[in-house]
This record gives structure tokens, C-alpha cells and sequence, in this order.
């Protein structure tokens, strides 16, 4: 993992750890991780990252998220606690919808069928928010779910968010990136 991608992946654990260890009474949820696969079963068909080719455009692109492949009219759950802040159409993935889950953390959910949610709605973690179904996404021809991670306005790779659990959440906080010394020489005596 490059720094940057470290260094990202650890504020991101930090923002979700900290409201947790200050107001530990006020945040419940039944899940052992502040984020769950958005669907209940499915493999994922295109990685985070992976090109492919979107054969409308004739383009190459890079995946920002992860295709999770399921069944039309499968449920798709909110993936963690947050607010519906946009439902609308992409033109690359649909009928898309994104929940914003603190100031920084969003979830995007594209190439759905039909949504069950509206803007403004505050949903909890495991929430039926929509289905399946629409194959408006170009990265696959297989019925999937487009799930996606911004934070900060940059995308983050979906799965290392979702291995995050709240037992070793804290060690995150304590970590901090040191350039080495490769002038010290550990057989000095």
C-alpha cells in the first residue's frame, strides 16, 4: 500500500473511531464494523482500481469502487449509519444514491432498479435502501451493485474500509507514519 493510501485508510479509521471512544452510550449499532457489505451475499466480479472498457465510449477506465454481482431485485443495505444526500442518474452507473456518513465519509451505490429511500432520509447500517437490477454500468454485463467510497473527495478502496471492525479500530489511532534512518546501523554496539 503506498503512504498516501495508508495515511488515508488511517484518518478514515481515526473519523470513524473517535466519535466512538468519546461518545461510546450515544453511537449503538448491532454490527461488529462501523461498515458492512452492502448486500447480503455476492462476489465481487470487478475490483477497486481494475480497468475495463466501456464499449459506448470506447474507453478505457479505472474503477473507482467494487461490482458485487446479484440477482435483479436483490436488496441493497445501507452500509453503514448516515444521511440519503443524493438519489439521481449517472451516466455511467444509473440510478445512483449516496449516503454521507460523517463529514467526510460518503458511500456511493450505483446501478439500481428501484430505490426505496429519499433524500434527506437518516438510515441506519443494514437499512434495505434499494435493489438491483438496472444495467446501466459499463464495467460489467453481469447484474451488480456499483459500490463505491469517497472520503475527502477521493475514492478509497471499498474493501479496506469494510475490514475494519470496531475491536482493533483504536490501534489505527496510534499509528503514525516514520521515515526510517538508514544511517543507524542496528549492529552498533
Amino acid at each position: 500500500m503506498r503512504k498516501s493510501n495508508v495515511l488515508a485508510f488511517l484518518i478514515v479509521a481515526a473519523s470513524i473511531a473517535l466519535p466512538l471512544l468519546l461518545f461510546p452510550r450515544m453511537i449503538y449499532c448491532s454490527y461488529k464494523s462501523p461498515f458492512i457489505m452492502p448486500m447480503a451475499s455476492g462476489n465481487i466480479i470487478v475490483g477497486f482500481r481494475d480497468s475495463y472498457l466501456d464499449k459506448m465510449k470506447q474507453v478505457e477506465r479505472k474503477h473507482t469502487g467494487i461490482d458485487i454481482e446479484g440477482e435483479a431485485g436483490e436488496n441493497v443495505l445501507a452500509s453503514g449509519n448516515g444521511l440519503v444526500t443524493y438519489i439521481g442518474f449517472s451516466p455511467i452507473g444509473g440510478r445512483t444514491l449516496v449516503i454521507r456518513h460523517n463529514e467526510k465519509i460518503k458511500t456511493t451505490y450505483l446501478n439500481l432498479e428501484q430505490i426505496l429511500v429519499s433524500k434527506g432520509s437518516q438510515v441506519s447500517q443494514g437499512d434495505r435502501i434499494a435493489t438491483i437490477g438496472a444495467e446501466d454500468d459499463p464495467s460489467s454485463e453481469t447484474t451488480h451493485l456499483h459500490f463505491g467510497v469517497i472520503y475527502d473527495d477521493k475514492y478509497l478502496d471499498p474493501e479496506d474500509l469494510l475490514k475494519i471492525d470496531y475491536k482493533s479500530i483504536s490501534k489505527f489511532l496510534y499509528l503514525k507514519y516514520i521515515e526510517p534512518d538508514f544511517s543507524v546501523s542496528l549492529n552498533q554496539g
